[in-house]
């Protein structure tokens, strides 16, 4: 085997490694979910409470802060309590798997 057969070689086994790398970690990437924020590090003012504007200075992950914000506050007075938010179950993202094709 000569030296240009031998580059040749050891090129070709560094990009099947870093293809390999770059997919793993591709598919780590889809698997990992948000992870929903602490009520204290939305409540920026901490006053027991999260108005609006401090939720809506956090990102989200999907949908808008409005909507969203809606469906925590229960009462519908503007505010979100310690309560309403433990008790928020944030909907679960439709998964592509498991689907039927009739």
């Amino acid at each position: 085997m000569n030296i240009h057969s031998k580059v040749i070689l050891l090129v070709t086994l560094l990009i099947a490694v870093a293809s390999q790398a770059q997919a793993k970690d591709a598919s780590r990437e889809r698997g990992q979910k948000h992870q929903r924020p602490s009520f204290e590090s939305i409540d920026i003012n901490t006053d027991g409470d999260i108005e609006f504007d401090e939720f809506s200075s956090h990102e989200i992950p999907h949908g808008d802060h409005q909507t969203i914000f809606d469906s925590i506050d229960t009462d519908k007075n503007g505010i979100i309590s310690q309560e309403e938010f433990d008790n928020h179950i944030p909907p679960q993202p439709k998964s592509g798997r498991g689907k039927r094709h009739d």
